[in-house]
């Protein structure tokens, strides 16, 4: 017994370590790996891998990164690859899955099929300095196992020496001690009650082997015909429960406060109609939109010039987060919390469905289950029945609530988790802080519907630059139809003293991925970080929703 519990505590750590050919080091001899015999060095022209083994057409490559990058910048690394792949057509299911390295450190990676073989994407930290992995060709213990096996040039890993397993043995009871538990348990006449109750006991045990032979015994013919009979029982069922509503409602005889009917299905089939002639019809004129072209900057370009800004969008229901790269290869994060949304949305959208899903009924004759339903509720059937639409005003009136009473700032961080920028509301439209909390300068809102401008305002009261909606005929269609995966997502610019300085161009093959370009002329209107907070800003307030949205 011994023996089979320490097989079993070491058989996993055995597995998880390849069988190794050899100490391969990177070429800064920072890190050494592990692989498989057959494995052998290959070469890349990219600089920035360090280490590259290839066996056949699989490959396995490690990739150093700029900075060195804590457990939440690996995690949102891999989750900018996975929308990477997603954009580009992959299918891949996205989960980010950790792997220890020897316990001192963990990366995490995901997997996904490219060109018939299982391929992985992996960030981690190790030594002070973060790696980015590919690899193809592995099955996801062999991935594992390399990993695992990371480690400085010369150092050895210790497996964990497993644990003795000490398995109790059970005392035998002998028959005076079980006799003398049984008179125990049974006084006071129990014993005679048990006994009473023992041939009624193996009655029912004849009779579920009786039951279950004959269920043996039944060919699928029969199991068909049960399962049918099962459908018309349960259909049965709910028309017997519609029926005990309709005789409640006719002996309590009171109707709701309000008479209430669906809207008939020709009313939703033309709107829906309406929707995709309308989509279609935006999305046409929205193609038409040209980015405007800013002069290239000067061949010798100085190190304090960081535009363009490279940014990737992360959306959840309740935040939005921005992974920034900068010309200079620095990584930045932006993150802006927008919870509200859930709750309105979801309000909003349930009570239209609400809506269908009652058209659909009244459609199918049983259009007054909703109202008999509603009716039945003790005390406030008839105030339900009159208002249905109450179950859904809440979570509006909630979300109303988190609008106006939570602060909801977008804050700007570098490589290292520190907070450079953070712009919160304000009575004009934003205000603009450091690191510090100093106040650096405010955005005011001006223009009207289709003119729409954020204009950047120093603490010397003085209009620096504004940033426009640079397609304002865009904006009414994107609020009836919503932003249609991009197609009439907001586009902005960047203006001083009514000359272009800048520019948001979108990228065309993800509604999560733009850049923010800066003419090199008026790269120093303001700070670098000023001026991507406040785009960031007013793109995350004006939030493109996928839904129609007002």
């Amino acid at each position: 017994m011994r023996k089979t519990a320490l097989l079993r505590l070491l058989l996993p750590l055995v597995l998880s370590v390849p069988l190794c050919a050899g100490e391969f080091k990177d070429k800064g001899d920072t890190i050494a790996v592990d692989f498989p015999s057959g494995w052998a060095p290959g070469g890349s022209d990219d600089p920035a891998v360090t280490l590259k083994l290839e066996k056949g057409k699989a490959f396995f490559e490690f990739s150093r990164q700029d900075s060195e990058l804590g457990d939440y910048y690996l995690k949102a690394r891999v989750k900018e690859q996975v929308d990477s792949l997603r954009s580009k057509g992959n299918s891949l299911s996205g989960e980010i899955r950790p792997v220890g390295i020897h316990g001192v450190s963990t990366a995490y990676y995901t997997s996904y099929e490219s060109m018939g073989a299982e391929a992985y994407i992996a960030f981690f930290t190790y030594n002070g300095v973060s790696y980015a992995v590919s690899a193809r060709g592995l099955d996801d213990g062999e991935f594992r196992g390399v990993l695992f096996s990371v480690r400085k040039p010369g150092e050895k890993i210790e497996l964990p020496k497993p644990r003795k397993v000490r398995v109790a043995r059970r005392r035998k009871v002998r028959a005076e001690d079980d006799e003398g538990i049984k008179t125990q348990i049974f006084k006071d006449g129990e014993a005679e009650a048990s006994t009473a109750a023992a041939p009624g006991l193996e009655a029912s045990t004849a009779a579920v082997a009786e039951v279950s032979g004959a269920a043996a015994a039944e060919g699928p013919a029969a199991a068909v015909e049960r399962s049918t009979s099962g459908v018309a029982a349960a259909a049965g069922a709910a028309a017997g429960l519609m029926e005990e509503l309709a005789r409640k409602r006719a002996e309590s005889g009171l109707p709701p406060y309000l008479p209430r009917k669906p809207l008939p299905l020709a009313f939703w089939g033309a709107l829906i109609g309406l929707w995709i002639v309308g989509s279609f019809a935006a999305r046409k004129a929205a193609a038409g939109y040209q980015n405007p072209k800013l002069p290239p900057p000067p061949a010798d370009v100085p190190p304090d010039f960081f535009f363009p800004f490279l940014v990737t969008r992360i959306q959840s229901p309740k935040d939005v987060t921005y992974n920034v790269l900068t010309r200079q290869k620095q990584m930045l994060l932006a993150d802006y919390p927008h919870e509200h949304s859930l709750y309105l949305a979801g309000g909003v959208y349930g009570a239209l469905f609400f809506h269908v899903g009652w058209s659909l009924l009244a459609f199918a004759g049983k259009g007054d289950l909703v109202v008999n339903a509603l009716l039945a509720v003790p005390l406030i059937g008839r105030a339900l029945a009159s208002l249905p639409e109450i179950f859904f005003i809440v979570p509006v009136l909630a979300g109303a609530a988190m609008y106006f009473n939570k602060r909801r700032p977008l804050q700007l961080y570098d490589a290292q988790s520190t907070l450079m920028m953070e712009v919160s509301p304000d009575i004009g439209y934003g205000l603009i802080r450091d690191g510090s909390g100093k106040e650096v300068a405010r955005l005011v809102r001006k223009g009207g519907f289709s003119d729409r401008r954020w204009e950047f305002v120093d603490t010397d009261n003085l209009v620096v630059f504004e940033i426009r909606d640079d397609f304002p005929k865009g904006r009414l269609p994107r609020m009836l139809f919503g932003s249609l995966g991009g197609a009439l997502a907001s586009h902005y610019g960047i203006f001083a003293q009514d000359r272009r300085a800048g520019f948001v161009f979108l990228d065309p093959t993800s509604a999560d991925r733009f850049q923010v370009h800066m003419d090199y002329a008026f790269a120093r209107l303001g700070h670098p970080a000023q001026i991507l907070a406040a785009v960031l800003y007013v793109i995350s307030r004006e939030r493109d929703t996928a839904y129609p949205s007002f």
